[in-house]
């Protein structure tokens, strides 16, 4: 999707589009993973009616968000239930406790992608949703380093290319310690760990803004070259 940059109104206009889809969020449990020192798409549920439960890793981000919540509560009829350090694949939360997570740019960061998608299949509702972002293996530039037709080295190779040019990642992970998908291998994972997918929301887009067939050639060539990521809403299996 276009960048959201800071905009809390931008994030509330996407989290409507996705209540077409998934239901609405008002008065349900929302897990914002990754809720990064701004806790921008807290704001956005809670201004929704959603009851927010936000969580990050990095233990500088997370005092960040909580103050800035504690200084300047987010607007509307939603709250936000309580800001925990948390790791994705051990989160703090019972099984079957939240009704919709939201996971943006986290997925590729983790130690195993299989055990944190099978930890949001744990703490999903039967039926409940995710929207979740999966780094694409065939962007021709890469998002976190920033440099043309890497990704179609070999993983070791790319780590010596990036070096030889000087390009870091702000995120700090070498390139071959992070995870990047196909969008049929990442469908392919989450069905394993009992998601399946319900829409790849870019490829909808692209539809919707250029019909059916054109629509398609757009996608196959943003998704050859163009997609940094596949943002996927998924459901957790009723059985």
């Amino acid at each position: 999707m276009a960048s959201l940059g800071d905009s809390v109104e931008r994030r509330i206009d996407f989290v409507t589009d996705v209540e077409t889809l998934a239901g609405p969020v008002r008065g349900r449990t929302v897990l914002d993973l990754g809720c990064g020192r701004h806790a921008l798409w807290t704001r956005a549920y809670v201004a929704r009616g959603a009851r927010v439960v936000a969580v990050e890793l990095d233990p500088a981000r997370c005092r960040e968000a909580q103050e800035r919540l504690a200084s300047a509560p987010p607007a509307g009829d939603g709250r936000v239930l309580g800001i925990a350090r948390g790791d994705g694949e051990r989160l703090p939360l019972a099984s079957a406790t939240a009704d919709f997570i939201h996971c943006a740019q986290v997925l590729e960061h983790v130690r195993s992608p299989a055990a944190f998608l099978a930890e949001l299949r744990r703490v999903l509702v039967p039926g409940g949703h995710a929207y979740v972002t999966a780094i694409n293996r065939f962007a021709f530039r890469d998002p976190h380093f920033g440099v043309v037709g890497v990704n179609y080295l070999p993983r070791r190779v790319a780590d010596r290319v990036l070096a030889a040019v000087g390009a870091t990642n702000p995120e700090g992970q070498a390139l071959s310690a992070m995870h990047y998908f196909s969008r049929a291998g990442f469908r392919r994972l989450c069905a394993r760990h009992g998601l399946d997918t319900i829409v790849d929301l870019k490829r909808r887009e692209r539809l919707a803004r250029h019909g059916h067939v054109a629509g398609r050639l757009a996608d196959a060539w943003g998704t050859a070259v163009r997609s940094a990521a596949f943002h996927v809403l998924v459901r957790a299996r009723t059985a």
